[in-house]
C-alpha cells in the first residue's frame, strides 16, 4: 500500500491495466504513422526542441517555443525569464537524449530520465524552484516502480504509455517531477514498439490537468484519453514526411489533426486525402 495526499483515496486496483484506452483505439493510434518521418538523427533535433517546449510548457515553464530552440540549438537564454525555467527547459533537452539513446522501458532507464529531468546543476538560485530536487532524491524510486513498469511492459505501445503517464503520478512514485517522468517513459513506450514520439507541443494545459485530477480523484480515464489522442494526432502530423504537393499548396495541421482524430475514436476512415495519407500511405 502506498500514500497520497490527503484529499485522494488510493485504490490498489488502480495499478491494474484497466481502466486505460479501449484497445481497438489505441490500436488506431498506431495505424496513424504511414509517413511517419524516419526516427533519425534530422528527426531527434526537432523532437529535442519540440518535447523540451511542450513538457516544460505543462510544468508551469515561461519558455517559448522560439526561445526553447535558441536556448537549446545556440545557448541562447532569455535574459528576461527565470534561470529556473531555462534550467527545466535544458533538463528536459538532456533526459530526451539519454532517452533517444535508451528507448527500453526499464527501471534503471526511468530513474536515470528522473534524476536528469530534476537535476539543479548546484545552481543555488533554483534551490527554492519546486522543479528540482537534491542529489539523494533524484532518480530514487520510494515506491511501485517496478510494479508499474512490469504491467507497462504487458502493454500495447499507446497503451502502455497512457497507462505510464496515469499511473506514475498516482502513486507519486518519486519525491517530485512524476509528472516530467511519466512523460518521459511514455515516449519509452512508444519508442521501443517502433512508434513516433510525443512531442507534448500540443497538448492543452487545462486539459491534461483536468485528466490527471479525473483519474486520480475518480479513476476515469476519459479525459486524459482524449487529451493523449488529440496531443499525439497532432505529434505524429508534425513527425511525418508531408508530401511537397500538398505543404506548397497550405497544409493545414488542425484540420488534418482532427480527422485523425475523429479516425482514432471512431474506425470512420477521414474524407479528406491528406488526413488518408497517414493511413495509408502516399
Amino acid at each position: 500500500m502506498v500514500s497520497l495526499p490527503e484529499r485522494y483515496v488510493f485504490k490498489e486496483e488502480l495499478l491494474d491495466a484497466q481502466p486505460n484506452i479501449d484497445p481497438q483505439t489505441a490500436l488506431r493510434c498506431e495505424g496513424i504513422q504511414a509517413i511517419a518521418t524516419p526516427v533519425d538523427k534530422r528527426f531527434r533535433t526537432m523532437f529535442l526542441v519540440d518535447f523540451s517546449w511542450g513538457s516544460s510548457l505543462l510544468e508551469g515553464g515561461s519558455y517559448s517555443a522560439l526561445d526553447t530552440e535558441a536556448l537549446i540549438r545556440y545557448g541562447q537564454k532569455n535574459k528576461d525569464k527565470p534561470t529556473a525555467d531555462a534550467l527545466l527547459v535544458l533538463d528536459h533537452k538532456t533526459a530526451a537524449e539519454y532517452l533517444w539513446t535508451h528507448r527500453e522501458l526499464t527501471r534503471d532507464n526511468v530513474c536515470a530520465m528522473h534524476a536528469l529531468v530534476t537535476h539543479d546543476h548546484g545552481l543555488a538560485e533554483v534551490a527554492e524552484s519546486e522543479h528540482f530536487l537534491p542529489e539523494h532524491q533524484r532518480g530514487k524510486p520510494r515506491h511501485a516502480l517496478e510494479q508499474i513498469i512490469a504491467q507497462a511492459r504487458s502493454l500495447r505501445p499507446v497503451e502502455a504509455a497512457l497507462y505510464l503517464m496515469t499511473r506514475i503520478p498516482y502513486v507519486q512514485v518519486f519525491a517530485n517531477g512524476n509528472k516530467r517522468a511519466s512523460r518521459l517513459a511514455a515516449n519509452a513506450a512508444l519508442l521501443a514498439g517502433g512508434m513516433l514520439p510525443f512531442s507534448f507541443a500540443d497538448v492543452d494545459k487545462s486539459e491534461y490537468i483536468r485528466g490527471m485530477a479525473a483519474f486520480y480523484e475518480l479513476g476515469s480515464t476519459h479525459v486524459i484519453e482524449q487529451t493523449f489522442i488529440q496531443g499525439y494526432a497532432r505529434s505524429v502530423v508534425r513527425g511525418s514526411d508531408i508530401p511537397v504537393r500538398m505543404r506548397t499548396h497550405g497544409f493545414d495541421i488542425d484540420a488534418v489533426a482532427r480527422e485523425l482524430v475523429d479516425f482514432i475514436n471512431t474506425g470512420r476512415e477521414p474524407a479528406d486525402k491528406r488526413a488518408l495519407l497517414f493511413l495509408r500511405g502516399a
